[in-house]
Parts: C-alpha cells; sequence; structure tokens
C-alpha cells in the first residue's frame, strides 16, 4: 500500500489513540511542516477513544515518504496510532451515495439480534449505513442511522423494504430524507381522541347517555377504516341527544391526556413550534384543551346545543380526513412553513391523509391500517418520544426538561 502511496497527490490519514487535548494540534503540525494541505477532516470520540481522519493534498515541496515518516514517527513518541493510504480516485473512489435518509431505532431496548435483523435488511436492499449515533441509552434506547443508496429512493421506499422488521420486533421506527428540514420543524398538529387525550371522548359522552357499548362498536369500526367516517359520526351523534351541558362540563374535567403530552407541549412551545389540536372529536372540548395547555390552534367539529341540551346534529362544517388535510395544509400556510416543517401525530384511519402530507406522519399507537401509512410510529406510552424522532438526544432531552419544569 505504501507504494502506491509514494506517487499519491492525495492521502488519507487516519489516527486512532486515548483521547486527550492537542493531539489534532500536534498531528497537524505535522501536516502542515512536511507541505500537505487539509481537505476534508472528520473527528469524533468514543467512549473515551479518539478517531480521527484526514484528507490530504501535497502542496509545493510536499512528498508522500516524508510525511507518512514524520507521522509513524510522532506516533509512535505520543503513543497514537497512525495509518497513512492512498487516496487516488482511481485506487479508492468516493462512493456517490446521493440519496440518503436518517432512520430512528426507538425501544425499551434494541438488542443484539434486533439490529443483525435490521442491517441484514438494509443489506439485502442494497442500502448502505453512512453513520450511526445513539441518541439515548437510559430508560429507552435510541439509535439514529444516517443510510444512503446509489439509485433515487425515498423514505417510502425505505420503509417499504423495512415492513418485515416492523412486523418482527417491538421496535418503533421513523424514516425521514436527510434534509435541512428534518431538523427545522415549525408546526405540528396532533388529532385529539387517544393521540393527546387517552381516550374516546365520543365514547365517554355515549356512557353518559346510556349508549356506551352501541357507541363503541361505531367508534371502533370508523378508527379501522371500515365505516365511513362522516356517516359514523353523524350516527353517533343522534345518540348523544338530550345529553345536557353540564354533563358536557363534568366529562371535561376529568378527560385524562396521554402521558407526556403536556412536557412535550412545554418543549416546543419553548422551542418555537406552534401546535394545533385538529380534530374529529368536539369543539367543546378541543377549547378547553387549547387553553389550558397554550396551544395555538384547535379545531374539531360543533356539536348544536339548544336549550342547553344537545340536539343530536352538528352545525358548521365536518372535521373528516379530507378537512383535517386542508387543515393542516392551511396552517402551514398561514404561518410560512413549508409543509416539509410540519409534523402531524394521529391514530385512526381519519388521521391518515393529514400523516401523509405532513413532512413527519407518527402514527402513535394507532391501528394496523395507520401505520402502514405513516413515515414514523411509535407504540409505547408517551407523546414526550416523538422529540427522538426530532433528532433531539438524551441529554438535550433532559436539559430542556429542566427548563420547562
Amino acid at each position: 500500500m505504501m507504494a502506491e502511496a509514494e506517487t499519491a497527490c492525495q492521502v488519507q490519514v487516519h489516527i486512532s489513540a486515548e483521547d486527550r487535548p492537542g493531539i489534532l494540534a500536534e498531528i497537524l503540525a505535522v501536516v502542515a511542516g512536511k507541505c500537505w494541505h487539509v481537505l476534508d477532516i472528520k473527528q469524533f470520540v468514543f467512549h473515551g477513544l479518539l478517531n480521527l481522519s484526514l484528507l490530504l493534498e501535497k502542496a509545493e515541496g510536499g512528498e508522500v515518504a516524508p510525511l507518512s515518516e514524520a507521522l509513524t514517527d510522532h506516533g509512535a513518541r505520543a503513543k497514537v496510532g497512525v495509518r497513512v493510504f492512498p487516496w487516488e480516485p482511481g485506487l479508492r473512489p468516493e462512493v456517490p451515495y446521493r440519496h440518503r435518509s436518517v432512520v430512528t431505532l426507538l425501544g425499551s431496548a434494541i438488542p443484539t439480534p434486533v439490529l443483525l435483523d435490521f442491517t441484514e435488511t438494509l443489506a439485502g436492499q442494497d442500502i448502505n449505513i453512512l453513520r450511526i449515533e445513539q441518541l439515548d441509552h437510559g430508560d429507552k434506547h435510541v439509535i439514529e442511522l444516517l443510510i444512503g443508496t446509489r439509485e433515487a429512493h425515498s423514505s417510502v421506499d425505505v420503509l417499504n423494504a423495512l415492513v418485515r422488521f416492523k412486523e418482527s420486533f417491538q421496535v418503533d421506527i421513523a424514516v425521514q430524507d436527510d434534509t435541512l428540514f428534518r431538523r427545522n420543524k415549525r408546526l405540528i398538529v396532533f388529532d385529539a381522541d387517544m393521540t393527546f387525550l387517552q381516550c374516546e371522548v365520543i365514547d365517554e359522552l355515549g356512557k353518559l347517555a346510556g349508549v356506551g357499548p352501541e357507541m363503541a362498536v361505531i367508534t371502533h369500526q370508523a378508527m379501522n377504516g371500515e365505516l365511513d367516517f362522516r356517516l359514523a359520526l353523524k350516527k353517533r351523534v343522534g345518540l348523544l341527544k338530550g345529553l345536557s351541558v353540564n354533563q358536557l362540563e363534568e366529562l371535561a374535567g376529568r378527560i385524562p391526556i396521554t402521558p407526556g403530552a403536556e412536557n412535550l407541549v412545554k418543549i416546543l412551545k419553548h422551542l418555537g413550534y406552534k401546535i394545533a389540536i385538529v380534530s374529529g372529536g368536539f369543539q367543546f372540548f378541543i377549547d378547553k384543551l387549547t387553553k389550558k395547555y397554550g396551544l395555538d390552534y384547535g379545531f374539531a367539529n360543533q356539536l348544536e346545543i339548544t336549550g342547553g341540551q344537545i340536539s343530536g346534529r352538528l352545525t358548521g362544517r365536518l372535521i373528516d380526513a379530507s378537512v383535517k388535510k386542508d387543515i393542516l395544509m392551511d396552517l402551514a400556510k398561514k404561518e410560512g412553513f413549508s409543509l416539509r416543517q410540519v409534523v402531524a401525530v394521529g391514530d385512526g384511519a381519519n388521521d391518515i391523509d393529514m400523516l401523509a402530507m405532513a413532512g413527519l406522519g407518527i402514527a402513535f399507537n394507532a391501528k394496523p391500517i395507520v401505520q402502514r401509512h405513516a413515515r414514523a410510529s411509535i407504540n409505547q406510552t408517551s407523546l414526550e418520544l416523538i422529540l427522538y424522532f426530532l433528532g433531539i438526544n438524551g441529554k438535550d432531552l433532559q436539559e430542556l426538561r429542566e427548563i420547562v419544569a
């Protein structure tokens, strides 16, 4: 290898050592003294071990042999491992992985067999792993991978390749295009029932009206895409006829929000996000949520109230899947954000269009039909886990928690 390197105009130098201050400065002093320029450089420290790579190009008076000898001598004195490789285009061409995505794996644990299956799945699709970073390894284990292919691909293509992997392991996954907008989200849109809230409000209303079982069956069919949402909603609202506003107020005071929701809102507001709820539920409850948690927008269906009681009808625009998507698009336009800067979170079939339109659509404890259409899924209890899909690591998350506490 050194015979090839002796005539090279460019070389790569790899340095490995126990980390300490001054290693890079010492190496650069040798490089500059032997008349070589630094074209590219990358360094990271892994559990106290330094890994440093430099791509060098010879300047006037620069030769490979003196550079290599000087680096080797320095390495022996400083207890630093040094290797010099040729970098002629014909000998070591750079692979053009122009098409890149970021995959995030999240679980209570990610054991070696899971990683093995995941990496074998990628390899089987001719997908290369370019970088791996561990975002957290506390109560949750989170790994972020930058992947690339020579041929054009989308995040949907990668998800399709991972279908079997997703079905085989209890690991949540997100796939996003590797663009500026991945870490530049500015608007998040939540569904309400079973997403921001820990119940189906209309089912709770059904219990108050004495039609709980009948209501739950219709809700289940609608959320699984087995029944048209508009028809299902009208049928269910009809069952609520006669409920009083006082009963609505009593229910509103005891609806549980999903674990992690309040902290997530505080953190996202601190980071400058606009936050909206777009619900197929009822404005009566969404207005209270919006006010209580300081959300920017809240949209839902309007119950008709006559004489202090639900009439069994709706007024105004009916919020279904198509309207949810339209509201998301309108909010992005109003705030001046690209759709690629929007996150949408939902669990039901009427959220699918909204999730598909957003730059990052997250199926949260969602029905199977929804998970098949989303670029990300979380099947754990806390909404706060969304922050990992936004590129926030465990250390930063702990700092944010302390700031908003």
